[in-house]
């Protein structure tokens, strides 16, 4: 990336901490308060619509007291602030996309981004759901400041990993979010997966499903899963990215060194080769070498002491992933 992109994702993100902060607190706020009379005495109502299938809701707080007074008057005193703020914040929003467009940076697809800030919105991005396909590549990119090749971002799907224990339990929460991004959304019958009237989809994974799929590597070593499994726990990274539209998105995924060799590990030890197969494995390897060459962390010692065939791979010619490798391997 040249300095004006580079310039541009430092503005990005200074403008998503406080665009996220505030539309998780406008959420909190959503709807309105308001007094209804129940066989001669009132109760305090929250009312608020479903984005998801535009149904409006309500639920009572409690009959008329000097508490539940304050509880309205706090409510609707601080609704009006957050919405005052949040409009401010979206004037700055308008700029922001069109030299996000100039410069063009973005490449996630705006159904992705759309998505994404749901989930945020929601408090459902890092803490249940993290980003672990292709379209973490985008994320890698952003925190890297360097472009991949295009040949390699795959369009049309996006990868989570929930915490959840099955699958049905976690699109309980899931799948309202994707219905606000698009309310045409549905679920499959044949897998996780929601699918909009567009194509577009979301292909849900849980830390067990995952985890059985390592297990069933066909040509991997006890080595070899150990490793992969130990990546699965690193910590997520994140940061602010802007979509192909010039939109700003926040983005949290699985650690790179996760990616790249569990990618590896899919197009070598699984016991196929077709198209797929050598996808995994060019993602593999330049996700690795962006690591090797701009991560914050390096793969440890372990990581390519597991899988020398992508050591040797990533070893490109660069003076900073030489040095790495061979210090584990030789010359």
């Amino acid at each position: 990336m040249n300095h004006a992109q580079l310039r541009h994702l430092e503005d990005v993100r200074e403008f998503w901490e406080r665009y996220e902060f505030l539309t998780t607190l406008q959420e909190k706020f959503r709807g309105a308060m308001g007094w209804k009379t129940v066989r001669g005495a009132e109760y305090l109502i929250q009312y608020w619509t479903l984005p998801e299938t535009g149904k409006k809701t309500m639920r009572s707080l409690g009959r008329r007291s000097p508490e539940t007074e304050k509880q309205k008057d706090s409510f609707d005193r601080t609704r009006v602030e957050i919405d005052k703020v949040v409009a401010e914040i979206k004037d700055d929003l308008e700029p922001l996309v069109r030299v996000g467009k100039a410069l063009k940076i973005g490449r996630l697809e705006p159904i992705a981004a759309d998505v994404l800030r749901e989930l945020a919105r929601h408090e459902l991005s890092g803490p249940r759901f993290m980003i672990f396909g292709s379209v973490a590549m985008h994320l890698y990119e952003a925190s890297a400041g360097a472009f991949l090749s295009r040949s390699i971002l795959i369009e049309g799907d996006l990868d989570l990993l929930s915490t959840a224990k099955t699958p049905s339990e976690a699109f309980k929460e899931l799948l309202p979010a994707l219905r606000r991004a698009d309310k045409s959304f549905e679920l499959l019958d044949d897998g996780p997966v929601a699918i909009n009237k567009r194509g577009y989809r979301v292909h849900l994974h849980t830390r067990r499903s995952f985890r059985e799929a390592i297990e069933d590597l066909a040509e991997a070593s006890e080595e070899q899963i150990s490793v992969l499994h130990s990546l699965l726990d690193l910590e997520p990274v994140s940061t602010a990215t802007v979509a192909r539209d010039g939109s700003p998105v926040g983005m949290i995924g699985m650690d790179p060194r996760a990616f790249a060799l569990t990618k590896h590990a899919v197009a070598t030890l699984d016991g196929e080769d077709g198209a797929a197969a050598r996808i995994a494995a060019d993602q593999a390897y330049a996700v690795g070498r962006l690591v090797m060459k701009f991560g914050a962390k390096p793969f440890e010692a372990e990581h390519l002491e597991a899988f020398p065939g992508f050591a040797e791979q990533i070893d490109v010619g660069d003076p900073e992933a030489t040095t790495m490798v061979r210090k584990f391997f030789g010359p």
